[in-house]
């Protein structure tokens, strides 16, 4: 609930900064202040519904504002800063002062490194421990393979706990793939291009369509969602709100749907105006995005570790469970070696338990590498878990092979 409200705080700020300057002097701001808060889907809607009811029945809105006490401290300190200065627009409120949510980021970049630690502990011993375990008849393999889902939830967990955590921060994309991110960058170049054609005092209509054509040979993309709105405008189809609408439903993220929202809300305020405020927007993306870098440099870090383990874990793995036999001969019969290796030895060994063993280190071997390749986000995930697997069966078929001719 927090988290979303501090979210679109940086919105509202500079929202009602717009509102403030197309307002004449005589209007109530406060009471704008609460129809603005009333627009944006937030947790604590139902308190500002009640606050204009109240201020319906005499109340007076500042006292009802006073009273009001949000689950964000961010929210909270903006306003009574607002109640404080009487909504006064000649006291400027810092819109880009460091909130709660960077604060947070911050802490959660100067721990991500051991977090990620914890993750590669339990990722690389996990499957070493079983293999002990295993091999010296500490537990059933029935067992074993019950562990495995096991396993596949707490590395799951971790790793959206740690390191893929939504940071709720609106420059900074969720899913940080190199097409997410060329994608992001596309919007903002078409939203910064379509804030200095409205700064020419064009309708939006027309800054959305020279916007497209000042910058068309630069969208790969986002060009045939665009394009296909250009053609529905020229053809008299659809109104920028239409456009807005689409956007957000071709887009399919929270992150772009804010900010479509606001700048709607900018547009309908005041075209000229908004201009600015767009421009103000685009500053705390580009904030978040110096942000989303530090964490870049932190998970590039971490790849030759994750290669690292990845290639070596497939080969400790399948030489050390390849002695399977061997060590079910010295645990089985330790007094009657001889005997058991003529006589025992089929009884010991079977077909099934031998399919197993194999199923649990592959299937152990697969969850440590996808979630390994997740923190780093490689997008050829299938070919480097396929090239792992494979030097885990070609490492666990000649040290099985070798110990059988032994015996």
């Amino acid at each position: 609930m927090e988290t979303k409200i501090n979210t679109i705080l940086y919105l509202i700020k500079i929202n009602f900064s717009l509102i403030q300057k197309t307002l004449k002097n005589n209007a109530d701001s406060c009471v704008n202040f609460i129809k603005l808060i009333k627009e944006y889907q937030l947790p604590i809607l139902g308190n500002f519904k009640y606050i204009l009811k109240r201020i319906h029945e005499g109340y007076k809105p500042e006292d009802e504002l006073f009273e009001l006490l949000s689950p964000s401290k961010d929210f909270n300190q903006y306003l009574r800063h607002l109640l404080i200065n009487n909504f006064d627009n000649r006291y400027e409120i810092d819109e880009f002062k460091e909130g709660t949510l960077e604060k947070n980021f911050k802490v959660y970049l100067r721990e991500i490194q051991s977090k990620i630690s914890i993750i590669f502990f339990i990722g690389i011993f996990f499957p070493i421990g079983l293999c002990f375990l295993i091999l010296f008849q500490v537990i059933d393999l029935i067992i074993a393979v019950l562990l495995i889902p096991f396993f596949l939830y707490i590395l799951n967990f971790l790793c959206r706990k740690y390191v893929k955590k939504n940071t709720y921060l609106i420059g900074v994309l969720e899913e940080y793939s190199s097409l997410e991110k060329k994608k992001f960058n596309e919007f903002l170049l078409f939203l910064e291009s379509f804030a200095i054609n409205l700064k020419n005092n064009i309708s939006p209509e027309r800054a959305f369509l020279k916007s497209y054509t000042q910058n068309k040979n630069l969208f790969v993309v986002l060009n045939q969602t665009i394009k296909s709105q250009i053609s529905s405008l020229l053809n008299f189809k659809c109104s920028f709100h239409d456009m807005i609408q689409f956007f957000k439903l071709e887009l399919k993220s929270m992150r772009y749907n804010v900010i479509l929202d606001a700048i709607e809300k900018f547009v309908a305020e005041n075209a000229n105006y908004s201009s600015t405020k767009i421009f103000e927007i685009l500053h705390v993306v580009h904030k978040h995005q110096e942000l989303e870098k530090k964490r870049e440099v932190v998970i590039k870090g971490e790849k030759f570790k994750i290669f690292f383990f990845l290639f070596l874990l497939p080969l400790l793995i399948g030489t050390i469970s390849g002695m399977f036999p061997f060590f079910v001969l010295i645990t089985s019969n330790i007094n009657s070696i001889t005997s058991a290796s003529l006589i025992d030895f089929n009884n010991l060994i079977s077909i099934y338990n031998i399919f197993l063993i194999f199923f649990v280190f592959i299937s152990s071997l697969s969850i440590t590498s996808i979630n390994f390749l997740k923190i780093i986000n490689i997008q050829k995930k299938f070919l480097i878990i396929l090239i792992s697997n494979l030097l885990f069966i070609l490492t666990f078929l000649i040290s099985f092979t070798n110990i059988l001719n032994l015996i």
